[in-house]
């Protein structure tokens, strides 16, 4: 199954993913996706050089590391200054399979929705029990904070229609952004669903990804009395 949209964006936030980032942008192109936008976060390895200089990439750079809340957020202000219609986000470390952005397309026109998240536990996946544990106490922060009750609040897989883009604006660099934008969603009015996708752990990238001082951290930010979210 493949895409062919000129309207469709998709989002990608990069940090040192020199070895990995091809991959994902290899099979989207080959899935139909012409329209895919590469924010390297201050990257010190070689990720913006890999990133090839091809019709339909758009390569941007922030200068120091930012976060990938803040990555993502770049990406989305670009896709919208290009007239996105719908605009997808997903990992460069390959973690996600970028085939399961053609079914999130596909859902989130059949359901109606405004943004629909890819969910790693409504389908059999091999999830260690440590990012099972992690993933758990993100969506209790989640519905503590949105009041809706996911399956994986912390998916980096997400596809968003052009209304809900418009009206998001994320606060938080760290991996709490991700909780911050189902809360916006969900204060927006907006109509929120989930789908099965599939993951793939490698030690690269379980070395990479959330950790017990992270997620110290994301509990801080999210519950500081001086913060707005």
């Amino acid at each position: 199954m493949t895409v062919n949209c000129k309207s469709i964006y998709v989002v990608i936030p990069a940090y040192n993913e020199e070895s990995r980032i091809t991959a994902v942008l290899e099979r989207l192109q080959k899935l139909g996706f012409r329209n895919i936008v590469v924010v390297d976060d201050g990257s010190t390895d070689n990720t913006w050089d890999v990133i090839p200089e091809d019709d339909g990439i758009y390569k941007l750079q922030h200068i120091v590391n930012l976060g990938p809340g803040a990555s993502t957020m770049t990406g989305i202000e670009f896709a919208l200054g290009r007239d996105a219609r719908y605009i997808a986000t997903i990992d460069a470390d390959h973690q996600n399979d970028p085939d399961d952005l053609v079914q999130l397309f596909a859902d989130i026109t059949e359901k109606q929705v405004d943004l629909i998240i890819g969910s790693r536990f409504l389908k059999y996946n091999h999830i260690p029990f440590r990012r099972i544990i992690y993933n758990q106490i993100g969506n209790l922060v989640s519905f503590w904070k949105s009041g809706l009750l996911l399956s994986d609040s912390q998916s980096g897989l997400k596809v968003m229609t052009r209304k809900f883009a418009e009206k998001l604006y994320i606060e938080y660099n760290g991996f709490e952004f991700c909780i911050d934008i189902i809360k916006k969603a969900k204060l927006a009015g907006m109509d929120i669903a989930e789908s099965p996708v599939s993951v793939t752990y490698t030690k690269e990238t379980l070395a990479k990804g959330q950790s017990f001082e992270n997620g110290l951290m994301m509990l801080g930010k999210l519950f500081n009395p001086f913060t707005k979210v």
